[in-house]
């Protein structure tokens, strides 16, 4: 071959790297569909192919991708609701129970929540702190015996 027979090639850079993520339908429909069988933002991420920060920028930049995830979690609630309610109609105890405590937890939880101040407590002399413990029936009767006669009663009885 001659120097005049060589032919110019097309000189295009050569791109490195990973190819650019592109939202499309199909993507949207995938990721409704994770977002629907309860996988996290990262776990769905690994399913697309795409890094943490990819899946952020997408949420970022695209509204259709954000309404596929929310699609996606709606949709998965709304099954599961109606599948439980159906349980619970249909008699299933434990499907009864779980949605009373759920929906009307004000007359349906098992336990009562109280909230106690320590920091209280740590401003009370002892006399104070145990006139506090005998005023509380509940403590009261599970400490009785064991708490000390109140000044007023031990001053008022003669010595033996």
């Amino acid at each position: 071959m001659s120097h005049a027979e060589l032919v110019e090639t097309d000189k295009r850079a050569s791109r490195f790297g990973r190819k650019g993520f592109q939202v499309t339908p199909e993507v949207l429909k995938q990721v409704e569909k994770f977002a629907g069988q309860g996988l996290t933002q990262e776990q769905i991420g690994h399913c697309l192919g795409i890094s943490h920060e990819t899946f952020h920028k997408q949420k970022r930049v695209s509204l259709d991708f954000v309404e596929a995830i929310k699609k996606g979690q709606s949709k998965a609630i709304s099954l599961v609701s109606n599948a439980l309610f159906e349980n619970a109609m249909k008699g299933v105890p434990v499907s009864q129970i779980f949605w009373l405590k759920n929906r009307a937890p004000d007359q349906w939880q098992d336990t009562i929540n109280q909230k106690h101040s320590i920091e209280a407590v740590n401003k009370l002399s002892d006399t104070q702190l145990l006139d506090e413990i005998r005023k509380d029936e509940s403590i009261a009767s599970q400490v009785s015996g064991l708490l000390p006669l109140p000044q007023s009663q031990t001053q008022s009885q003669p010595a033996e």
